[in-house]
Formats: C-alpha cells, sequence, structure tokens
C-alpha cells in the first residue's frame, strides 16, 4: 500500500518497525474538540493513525453531538503521524483503541502482537487511479496506452495488479507521482494515482470532473483504518468498547448525512489551526461516504473480505504465512451494537 498523506498506507521503514518491535512507548495527549467535561464520564483513550483532518469526522461528530456522553464515555483522540504506529500505542496501554493500516494490522498479528480488529472506517481504501471524466479510465483495460502518475513505492504493486487483470504491463508508462496532482490537470498524464478523500477532493474543488478507479475495484482488496484493540481489552472492557462504537457508528452515520457541518466540526472545532479547508473538508467528506457505507452498517469488518485481503498479502510476500480471517477479527461487538438493525440513527 502506498502513502501519499492519509493512513491507509506506511512506508518499507514502518512495516520493518512492525517486524522490529512489538512493544514501543509514545505519548499519549489531546482530546478532540468539544469533548464533555463531566467528571462522571468514563474516559476512552484513542489513537488516530493520522492527523486530525475528516476522514476520522465520525468520531469528532460523535463527540460533538454529544453521542459519546449519552453512553457514558468521555473520548480523546490522538492525533498519529508517520513516525507513529497505532497499534503500538494500543499493545502498550497508551490507548485503548484505535485505527491501523490493514497490512500493519496484520504484520503485527503475525509478528505475536495481542491484536484484534473490531470495526474499519472504511469497506474500501480510498487509493484510486484517478482521470478527467472528458476522459476517462473505468477499468484495468482503459490503462493500456495511456501514462500513469503513481506513487513510486507502489508501482511494483500497480504492475502486479494490471497484469492479473490482463493488461500488457509494457504498452502503459508509469511514472513517479507526488501528492499533488498537477501532472493531471495539465495533461501530462491521462491518470494519477492517489486518495479520492484527498487529492480526489482538492481536484474537484478545482470544478474538475474526476472519475475514480479504486485499487478495490482492480482486485486489490483493502479495507482503510481497521479499528483495533487487544485481546485482553476485549475481554476486560468488552461493555465500553460496545458503547464507543455504539457511539461511533451514530457519528459515521451522522456525518455521512451532514457532511458540511461534519466538514465544520473538524476544521472550526477540532484541528482550528491545522490550516485545513472547509470546501475541500467538505468535498471529502462527501467522497468519503460511500466508501464508508455498507449494506449492514457502518464501521462493519466481513471475514470472507478479511480473509481476501490476508491472502492477497501472502501471495505478494508481504505476510510469510496464512493467517484466519477469523483469529484476527472480532464482529461480536458490532453484532451486539447493530442488533437485527443496519442503522441506528434512522
Amino acid at each position: 500500500m502506498i502513502r501519499l498523506r492519509t493512513p491507509f498506507a506506511r512506508t518499507l521503514a514502518a512495516a520493518a518497525a512492525v517486524a522490529a518491535s512489538v512493544l514501543a512507548l509514545a505519548g499519549c495527549a489531546g482530546g478532540s474538540g468539544g469533548s464533555p467535561s463531566d467528571s462522571s464520564l468514563e474516559p476512552v483513550d484513542y489513537q488516530l493513525s493520522w492527523l486530525k483532518i475528516t476522514q476520522f469526522g465520525g468520531f469528532f461528530a460523535a463527540d460533538a453531538q454529544g453521542f459519546y456522553a449519552a453512553e457514558g464515555i468521555k473520548p480523546a483522540f490522538t492525533a498519529g503521524g508517520s513516525n507513529i504506529l497505532a497499534w503500538q500505542q494500543i499493545t502498550n496501554g497508551a490507548a485503548l483503541l484505535g485505527d491501523e493500516d490493514n497490512t500493519l494490522f496484520l504484520q503485527a498479528v503475525e509478528s505475536g502482537a495481542d491484536l484484534v480488529a473490531i470495526g474499519t472506517v472504511f469497506q474500501k481504501s480510498p487509493m484510486a487511479i484517478m482521470s478527467l471524466s472528458s476522459a476517462p479510465i473505468t477499468k484495468a483495460a482503459d490503462l493500456a496506452g495511456k501514462t500513469i502518475a503513481y506513487p513510486e513505492n507502489g508501482i511494483d504493486q500497480l504492475k502486479s495488479t494490471l497484469s492479473a487483470n490482463g493488461v500488457d504491463v509494457s504498452t502503459v508508462t508509469i511514472v513517479p507521482g507526488g501528492s499533488d496532482p498537477t501532472q493531471l490537470v495539465t495533461g501530462q498524464v491521462q491518470g494519477y494515482g492517489g486518495y479520492a478523500t484527498s487529492q480526489g477532493a482538492s481536484l474537484e474543488q478545482q470544478g474538475l470532473k474526476v472519475q475514480y478507479l479504486y485499487l478495490d475495484d482492480l482486485g486489490v482488496p483493502s479495507y482503510g483504518n481497521i479499528i483495533v484493540t487487544t485481546r485482553k481489552n476485549l475481554e476486560e472492557h468488552r461493555d465500553l468498547l460496545k458503547r464507543f462504537m455504539t457511539a461511533s457508528v451514530k457519528g459515521y452515520e451522522w456525518i455521512n448525512a451532514n457532511p458540511a457541518d461534519g466538514a465544520a466540526i473538524v476544521v472550526d472545532d477540532v484541528n482550528p489551526t491545522g490550516g485545513l479547508d472547509l470546501a475541500t473538508e467538505t468535498k471529502t467528506a462527501e467522497i468519503q461516504a460511500p466508501l464508508i457505507e455498507s449494506p449492514t452498517g457502518v464501521l462493519r469488518l466481513d471475514a470472507d473480505k478479511m480473509q481476501k485481503i490476508i491472502d492477497s498479502l501472502v501471495a505478494a510476500g508481504t505476510l510469510s504465512k496464512p493467517l484466519k480471517a477469523a483469529d484476527v477479527i472480532d464482529t461480536s461487538v458490532l453484532d451486539d451494537v447493530y442488533g437485527s438493525s443496519t442503522s441506528l440513527l434512522k
């Protein structure tokens, strides 16, 4: 997986850190804006895998709308960064739970970390090949004869994906791409690999109509921002985790229905010094909503899809041995949250 400015994938150096250390200590600090101060509420520390931006807006909305307080919880959300592995903050006890890239989560489990996934923010990673709607790339075959800008550390993965889709890689010119999608705007390339929720939102704010071909749709299964805790936490704090996830479900349902208001919470209250643009963050909230939703409800995990992710990582050599999805995820918390419903606010 590839990093641009969002946390769905980390660098190879970060992956090496997974194998090198199961317990790395780092401080936990700072809560989200709008958190209640009632001392009777139970504190919950949540480690974000990246900065306080709109992809985590459902958590911040749940706080601002009082959903956590209604569950007896006072959450504190700690920002992540390029040198922070969220799963380590959880295993060392600095946070009760948090979100992590699915590859790093699985590598950590393989290395012996006591982790279990109980949910996910994104049903599929926002990583996509973007093209202008005037010359859309809608399927793998459309890349033949095109020049594509792509993050350099993901080019081998892209070539493998194209080959698996029956595309002659020699017919595709792939050049290194950075976090700025200007190459697509100027016509230097016909496709640009980046995140729909960041680069895509930026392009759309320029008035451009963008076509998205998600890697997930090319046969690269992936979740985005797996929500993880430890097995011990799940056993000892199950009710607290259930209450946290209940409020979080409501928060993501709320921001999906109210993208502009949710973006305003992030920009104005949660991260007012982060240099965020309200219009762009609103567009981000709009773009990410269908990537978050699923027929069974937001934040849900599916064992069959997780097994496909595991198998693809084993085939690529990213994981050294097969894992069973049933051993690394636990859907029972959200099963209890939802009951027979697929929504908590409707």
